[in-house]
């Protein structure tokens, strides 16, 4: 077994911040790491997401500083710089720091800034939670090996979902949510239906991907019903770049294989009928006849806060026995990857 440690007072705030904006109906993550081309550059205390409209969504990144020496002017700094090299809609800094002067520096740039007598009101209204574990609790049931790949940190196969809602809130962000979605209910399966981690993990990344659909289909909304289905159909199929995009770089790469290749050896034509023919029977049709339709793509926010307070719950509902809407959806994500959904569901 794992000796499970206590919270530092960093780690606390975050989580007691994490419950306060929950209560303000936005959707929260805790450290989200910011990737550049397989570098670490920093992680987010707090990323939320918030459905503000059929059209329009919100999100913001929330920088925690719990310390005597907080330096809240230069987190203000960097709160901005991140805002803008994510492209994110806000930005928040919540310091131990009282001072009016540095809320009006904030104020200035754009950014909110929560003070130390706010903070210590969060803290003393949301540390104790009888219903939900913590972001440091769930990293402790992580700890246990992957049956299917030994190789595998569950760590930082989170890390990973966490950061494609920052580099990946797209098409192809879901699309390489849902290979992992797949892994994930293989990996509960073999331990039959035994492995807590597992499951919470797939709850989080049915949450991720959930938010990944709200945000890539909010333009969608004015549609008709077709037209939305060939989008959500592309999206699946191809990705973020779409069809034409597809397209054009499998002509150029076919044109580089051709140039490169023995003819004797290779067939263009086959080569592309075949890439073309896989491409046509990979299922995009099954999630697209679902989310194109308009009751659906009015709850998924809600649907995506469903999962994520399941994964976290500290008593964990599972599949079998969850409500309604979750497993309806975890059947529809059964079919779409060829699983068996009686097994799970």
């Amino acid at each position: 077994m794992t000796t499970k440690r206590q919270i530092n007072k960093g780690e606390q705030a975050e989580e007691a911040l994490r419950l306060y904006f929950l209560s303000l109906g936005n959707y929260v993550i805790r450290s989200v790491p910011f990737d550049y081309k397989g570098f670490i550059v920093t992680d987010i205390d707090l990323w939320l997401y918030m459905k503000s409209s059929s059209l329009s969504r919100e999100r913001i990144c929330v920088d925690v500083k719990r310390k005597k020496t907080p330096q809240a002017m230069e987190r203000i700094f960097w709160a901005k710089g991140l805002k803008e090299v994510l492209s994110l809609d806000r930005a928040i800094v919540v310091t131990t720091d009282n001072r009016k002067e540095t809320r009006d520096f904030g104020t200035s740039h754009d950014i909110s800034v929560l003070p130390g007598e706010f903070l210590s009101r969060v803290v003393n209204r949301y540390s104790i939670n009888e219903e939900r574990i913590t972001e440091e609790t769930l990293l402790d049931q992580l700890r246990t090996p992957c049956l299917m790949c030994s190789n595998i940190s569950w760590t930082q196969f989170l890390k990973e979902a966490k950061s494609c809602l920052i580099n990946q809130l797209n098409f192809s962000g879901c699309n390489l949510l849902l290979s992992k979605i797949r892994f994930l209910i293989e990996e509960y399966l073999a331990s039959n239906k035994s492995s807590i981690g597992a499951l919470r993990l797939l709850y989080l990344h049915i949450s991720y991907f959930l938010i990944g659909v709200d945000f890539s289909s909010r333009n969608l909304t004015h549609l008709d019903i077709n037209s939305r289905k060939l989008s959500f159909d592309e999206g699946f199929r191809y990705g973020n770049a779409g069809k034409e995009r597809a397209d054009e770089i499998l002509r150029t790469a076919m044109q580089l294989l051709e140039d490169t290749s023995n003819s004797d050896l290779f067939s263009y034509s086959k080569l592309e009928d075949e890439i073309k023919n896989q491409l046509s029977e990979y299922p995009a049709e099954v999630l697209a006849e679902y989310f194109a339709r308009s009751e659906v793509m009015k709850t998924l926010f809600a649907l995506a806060g469903e999962f994520e307070q399941n994964a976290y719950a500290k008593s964990i509902i599972k599949p079998d026995v969850c409500d309604r809407n979750m497993k309806s959806l975890l059947g529809l994500l059964c079919d779409f990857l060829h699983i068996d959904r009686r097994k799970l569901i």
